[in-house]
């Protein structure tokens, strides 16, 4: 693990453990066994860190659900419990960020940290706009605030309860248990048994302007280049052999310690392809940067 992801996971453990305004950016340096000046090397001031924490885990679960949903292979609905699923395993094992990011740890009065919560909260209604257009069609769109409004809402709280309670929930049934209640959803709009309470005016404040995929600035060149991977998995002949190829690296690099080697090993078999070359080659350094 390379310094700046052990100060950001050792940050998380004291923030969690003692509070942000109880923890200093001397105990952070000690604990990663680096001097405060070498800390502030890396972060600016505790509130950079608070907030590259927040961007660096909040990226890692949602990358998950960005990479399932590029498998074109994969039917709408069945992608979307996935995406739900995948995420679900993030928020498992990153628990003690889900922790500390439920109780509220940061820096007060922030207006970095303001603006990033914001963009993250466009990127997620952006994520679930498409994947409810993907499933249920344009008809859906009349309705589409209120599912995603209650969809979030029915997501965070079954994300506090994975947070705070063992591992009772599995990932998998909840994904499809929630796309399931989703379906219900939307089909008591569609057919008219319901009414929309939500429209784009209403909520303005709650719209991002930014691109559909929305990456954090520090991540785009890695959500660029599993885009251009699978882009160019969909246009071959042969492309289920290489998407489960692709599928497999980004199973291995969902993992807390993906295994260099085994990825090395699959990107290489996409680089022996020319078509794929330089896509997997692009796809390798910012896996496995040197």
């Amino acid at each position: 693990m390379d310094k700046r992801n052990a100060i950001l996971e050792s940050a998380v453990e004291l923030f969690g453990a003692h509070g942000y305004n109880q923890t200093s950016m001397q105990q952070i340096a000690e604990s990663v066994g680096i001097s405060k000046g070498s800390l502030y090397s890396y972060f600016q001031s505790k509130e950079d860190l608070i907030i590259s924490i927040y961007e660096h885990y909040q990226q890692l679960v949602f990358e998950r659900a960005f990479v399932v949903g590029l498998d074109g292979n994969l039917p709408p609905m069945e992608r979307f419990s996935k995406q739900f699923q995948v995420q679900f395993e993030g928020i498992l094992e990153y628990k003690s960020y889900m922790k500390m990011h439920m109780r509220g740890e940061s820096t007060k009065n922030s207006e970095k940290l303001a603006a990033m919560e914001h963009r993250m909260r466009g990127r997620l209604f952006s994520w679930l706009e498409q994947n409810l257009l993907d499933v249920y069609g344009d008809e859906i769109k009349p309705y589409k605030w209120d599912l995603m409004w209650m969809t979030q809402s029915i997501y965070a709280s079954y994300m506090m309860l994975m947070i705070s309670q063992d591992d009772t929930l599995e990932p998998s049934r909840l994904g499809t248990h929630l796309v399931r209640q989703i379906t219900l959803l939307a089909n008591d709009f569609i057919n008219g048994n319901s009414s929309p309470q939500l429209n784009d005016d209403m909520m303005k404040s709650f719209t991002v302007s930014m691109d559909k995929e929305g990456a954090f600035i520090s991540f785009e060149k890695r959500e660029k280049a599993w885009k251009s991977l699978y882009g160019k998995i969909k246009g071959m002949d042969n492309s289920r052999d290489y998407m489960d190829i692709a599928n497999r690296i980004s199973e291995e690099y969902r993992d807390s310690e993906p295994d260099k080697l085994i990825l090395k090993g699959l990107l290489r078999l996409l680089m022996d392809t020319e078509e794929l070359r330089m896509e997997a080659e692009e796809l390798e350094k910012q896996l496995l940067p040197e």
